[in-house]
């Protein structure tokens, strides 16, 4: 039987979009261009104005936290995607996370879960031990990653804040990744496109999550509309956490923590560091290690994420 027919509209989230597609494409034949008979899923919370104008039968859209786009904060960046959505959107998909607070009372909004890239996280070692602890993040405000660095260097153990706040550092990589192009240029081979200033390779950042025993996330909630509004969990923390990493989280916008395998944390760095020093002498690190990456696994599949979009979406066309 032949696929329905879906455009797809990106822009820069293709990274998040890479590892959805072919689950996409077992439900849809996508097809390169935009027309008035073919359904459209924009994708990214920074096309959703202009998917709004493209042609096409049906309209949906992904949207997640990121991207310089924060309807939480920005009331007038929060009005405009709520004149969209009503009125050029069939459903719009959003995770459980701000979000929520963003778009509560818009009719046509469905939850779904959130993915990562589950075959790019290898998994090498379950953790016996809690002697080290990792923290991953942009260096921006509304990360709040200071805080994050205060806890793990008041546990005495061994820590890092990656990539690290060193802007030579990036500058190392950009002038690098300019060097392999050039000799790609030589030998006529073609280039390769890098992630933008700012970003490190992928594999890079997944070899440091299996380098550490704990990853830690704390942040209080930056009230500034100018910075991006956060998920409930991060990608680097849930792809650490598939590693088998020991998790310890703080729930910054009070919605709750949905998943059994991650410690709660407060603010206050003096008792955030107490708490991890208690659950490493408490648990049973091993055995959490595994049922922290089962969790994972089983919650942030893309098979299964793509599959609530991708049902509600086959129902409506």
């Amino acid at each position: 039987m032949r696929l329905p027919k879906l455009y797809i509209h990106v822009r820069q989230a293709t990274h998040f979009l890479r590892w959805e597609r072919d689950e996409f494409a077992k439900y849809f034949e996508l097809v390169s261009e935009p027309s008035e008979d073919v359904p459209l899923l924009s994708f990214g919370p920074d096309v959703l104005e202009e998917a709004s104008e493209l042609p096409a039968s049906k309209r949906f859209a992904v949207l997640f936290p990121g991207f310089r786009h924060n309807p939480v904060y920005n009331l007038e960046n929060r009005e405009l995607h709520h004149r969209l959505i009503k009125n050029h959107f069939t459903y719009v998909f959003i995770n459980p996370g701000p979000l929520e607070i963003a778009y509560k009372g818009l009719d046509n909004i469905v939850m779904y879960p959130f993915s990562v890239d589950t075959n790019l996280v290898k998994f090498k070692r379950y953790r016996r031990a809690i002697k080290s602890i990792l923290h991953v993040s942009s260096d921006s405000p509304q990360k709040d990653w200071q805080r994050s660095e205060a806890i793990m260097k008041k546990t005495g153990l061994r820590y890092e804040v990656y990539p690290p706040r060193d802007p030579d550092f990036f500058s190392r990589i950009t002038k690098n990744n300019i060097t392999k192009n050039k000799i790609r240029n030589f030998v006529g081979l073609r280039q390769k496109k890098y992630l933008p200033l700012g970003y490190v390779d992928h594999s890079k950042v997944v070899r440091k999550y299996q380098k550490y025993d704990a990853f830690i996330h704390v942040a209080k909630d930056i009230k500034d509309p100018n910075d991006g509004v956060d998920g409930k969990y991060t990608a680097a923390f849930i792809e650490a956490g598939l590693t088998g990493a020991i998790m310890f989280w703080h729930d910054t916008y009070g919605l709750g923590n949905g998943l059994k395998t991650v410690f709660e944390l407060p603010l206050d760095p003096d008792e955030a560091a107490l708490r991890i020093i208690q659950i490493s002498k408490k648990i049973n690190i091993k055995k959490h290690s595994k049922e922290t990456r089962k969790e994972m696994l089983r919650v942030f599949n893309p098979q299964d994420s793509v599959k609530t979009r991708a049902k509600k979406i086959l129902k409506s066309i």
